[in-house]
């Protein structure tokens, strides 16, 4: 008789019972099966949708540092951080720590909770182990999502496409200077940090919205200053209003004291921005606006240089004028640096340039270590052969002596002096020679050009108009 539980039919039952009682993953292992990642599991994850918040939540970034080609702070490192979706789980850092170039990195870094992998010295070692360790990344954790690679050899970009080609998103991480660039090798996206500074480098856009809040704060903080400021001074001349009885003169010289006080905050206040725009005119002349003089040729700004250099010379009795002296009367005659005006006409050039341009009116000489300038003897002078061209003679004249003033008056007497060796006879002769009636005063005054006043004993002469 056969005993019912030695059945091989019942065993056979049990057997298969038991395997369907096994759990799905353990199953798996049992068959010799493994999953490609934990996410993408057929055993255990099959019944999870893909793209759920529980599998995002699985999913981590790592760093890889090439530790001799690349330093990275703490800072730095939650900058890195800050950037990928998943969290920073693994930093694997790799050199040859016994090298002296590497200094105590190995103790900060492992401090920092880095995996240290050793590589023996020789060009391109550590490169080259990092290169073998983060191809088979997948391997050693499934759960990766972001890499960032971290160094500044071209190198590594055969690692980059080899992560990119499996799926991951690869940050490429290198230094210049002293910033640090990281590119999104996904979407081109590429941000900066400061290492000097230890801060991001913001977008253009970021900066001048940031500039724009400033500016908006600070405008509002000075009109709320002046309000309050404001509301105490009506408080204070209605106080003042009041019956007030001064015992003695130190009350009076009190409240004295506290007016003017006010007074000179009040002054401050309601033009806060005097100050720091005088700061920046001294900072950066160039920025102040020409004088309305129409320099719109090299033919007029040849004009204004030789009457700068006449009246230099005419002042101080000197042959030649030192083209620094011309720069700065020039600068503070016009608000504007005779370098720049040249370039407005002839791009990469100077005044010296310039002035060595035109042998036939400017005379340049080398002076020691100092350019100088005076009028060439060949220099086109203009005509005194009719009374309008004595006029414009003169008026040249008067301008040269009063660049440094333009408008002003100058003695007559200086005018004819000036004159007179300018073209080698007495302003008296040449009125004679072209049988105009009266002396120079007389000329002067019948000219539209010129205006003439009596100050003191002495007639003067200026340009009524330019």
């Amino acid at each position: 008789m056969k005993n019912p539980r030695r059945s091989p039919d019942r065993f056979r039952h049990s057997r298969r019972s038991r395997a369907w009682r096994l759990d799905p993953s353990q199953a798996c292992r049992h068959q010799g099966f493994h999953s490609r990642s934990p996410l993408s599991s057929d055993c255990g994850e099959s019944t999870r949708a893909p793209g759920t918040s529980a599998e995002f939540d699985r999913g981590i970034a790592i760093l890889l540092l090439d530790a001799e080609n690349l330093k990275l702070d703490i800072n730095a490192e939650k900058f890195l951080a800050s950037l990928c979706d998943y969290s920073l789980v693994v930093k694997i850092a790799f050199a040859n720590w016994k090298s002296s170039s590497t200094g105590k990195q190995d103790a900060e870094l492992y401090d920092r909770g880095y995996e240290l992998i050793h590589v023996p010295g020789g060009a391109n070692s550590a490169d080259g182990k990092m290169i073998a360790f983060g191809a088979a990344i997948l391997h050693r954790y499934p759960a990766v999502r972001q890499v960032f690679v971290c160094s500044s050899d071209g190198l590594l970009n055969h690692l980059c496409n080899q992560l990119q080609n499996q799926g991951l998103t690869v940050f490429r991480v290198f230094r210049q200077n002293a910033v640090l660039s990281v590119e999104n090798r996904l979407n081109g996206d590429t941000n900066y940090y400061s290492c000097d500074r230890e801060t991001k480098i913001p977008t253009f856009e970021e900066l001048a919205n940031q500039v724009a809040e400033l500016l908006k704060a600070e405008y509002k903080s000075i009109d709320e200053r002046i309000a309050r400021l404001s509301t105490l001074v009506k408080i204070f001349q209605e106080r003042r209003t009041l019956d007030f009885n001064f015992t003695t003169d130190s009350a009076a010289m009190l409240l004295h004291s506290a007016e003017n006080e006010i007074s000179l905050a009040l002054k401050q206040f309601v033009n806060p921005l005097t100050a720091s725009q005088n700061i920046e005119y001294q900072k950066n002349p160039e920025t102040v606006p020409a004088k309305a003089v129409a320099i719109n040729s090299l033919d007029a700004l040849e004009k204004i240089f030789l009457t700068i250099i006449e009246a230099e010379i005419v002042q101080s009795q000197e042959s030649a004028i030192s083209v620094v002296k011309i720069k700065k009367t020039f600068f503070n005659t016009y608000q504007h640096h005779a370098d720049t005006a040249v370039k407005k006409f002839l791009a990469n050039s100077s005044l010296i340039k310039f002035l060595q341009s035109r042998p036939s009116v400017f005379q340049l000489t080398l002076n020691g270590s100092e350019h100088q300038v005076a009028i060439a003897r060949n220099s086109s002078a203009p005509t005194t052969d009719s009374s309008p061209a004595l006029e414009a003679s003169v008026a040249k004249i008067v301008r040269g002596l009063t660049a440094q003033h333009p408008g002003g008056y100058i003695s007559v007497t200086q005018v004819a002096s000036e004159f007179h060796k300018q073209y080698g006879q007495p302003i008296t002769k040449k009125l004679k020679s072209l049988h105009l009636d009266g002396n120079f005063l007389d000329f002067l005054q019948s000219c539209q050009t010129f205006k003439v006043k009596k100050s003191g004993k002495e007639h003067q002469v200026a340009i009524a108009h330019s």
